[in-house]
């Protein structure tokens, strides 16, 4: 009999409570939504990349005028969720204050909610044939995230050494001006640095290398090693395994 009813309970129709229907309609809803945000993420059309992208930009007629600001004494490590410009400003040098001065990169700083341009400086690399790498911004999944530059030896992109802090810890910064303003995250991503290093030449083997490494091990061994010896274990002495007297002793 409990059998027969449990049978009976099995046959009839299970019905979704209300919560699970809800449960059911929510599910589909958001799986419905990522599917058009992933669709409407493909199918994003990327502006053209600028042929100026990354080219040091001067200032212009319209620009924000520079300011006179305290600004971080190195290269701050920053974050932002804010897209940086696109170039980098053109400084004004000047004159080096010697021949073993190298410039030292500007950089954009973030900060109080916008981007200003902090000038380079003058500074003895700590070997002569540093150079310096500057820093970039590197979009990093939101938010971007700043490489700081630093010294890499001429031809290379690794950084070994860092910039000493700044001799003045004031300067005239300039805002982002609207026109280098960056229309799309990923452009640029394609480049680890901003300048493009000329790889130094190495030097070519002329033919004079050779001979001045002497003459080649064989002849040096000579035949006067083998009398030096004696004849070999187990032989002879009118038979030797290398040939003839005065051939070169073979070593087992």
């Amino acid at each position: 009999m409990k059998k027969q009813k449990a049978e009976e309970k099995d046959s009839k129709p299970q019905n979704v409570s209300r919560r699970g229907f809800l449960k059911i309609v929510a599910f589909f809803t958001i799986c419905s939504n990522w599917i058009r945000l992933a669709q409407a993420q493909t199918s994003e059309e990327v502006p053209p990349e600028p042929d100026n992208l990354d080219e040091p930009t001067p200032w212009q007629e319209g620009d924000p005028e520079p300011r006179e600001m305290q600004v971080p004494a190195v290269e701050p490590e920053q974050q932002s969720d804010e897209d940086p410009p696109s170039q980098p400003m053109d400084d004004d040098r000047g004159d080096p204050p010697s021949p073993d001065h190298k410039w030292v990169y500007g950089y954009w700083w973030w900060t109080n909610g916008e981007y200003v341009w902090v000038p380079g400086y003058w500074e003895i690399p700590p070997q002569p044939d540093y150079e310096y790498e500057p820093g970039y911004w590197k979009y990093g999944n939101n938010p971007w995230i700043f490489v700081r530059g630093g010294w890499v030896v001429i031809g290379t992109a690794v950084i070994v050494a860092y910039a000493s802090p700044r001799p003045v810890l004031t300067a005239f910064v300039i805002t982002a001006p609207l026109r280098i303003r960056r229309r799309h995250r990923h452009w640029g991503h394609h480049r680890t640095r901003r300048r493009r290093h000329t790889p130094r030449p190495r030097p070519t083997r002329g033919p004079s290398r050779g001979p001045s490494r002497g003459p080649s091990p064989g002849p040096s061994r000579g035949p006067s090693r083998g009398p030096s010896r004696g004849p070999s274990p187990g032989t002879s002495p009118g038979r030797q395994p290398g040939g003839g007297p005065g051939g070169p002793v073979r070593t087992q």
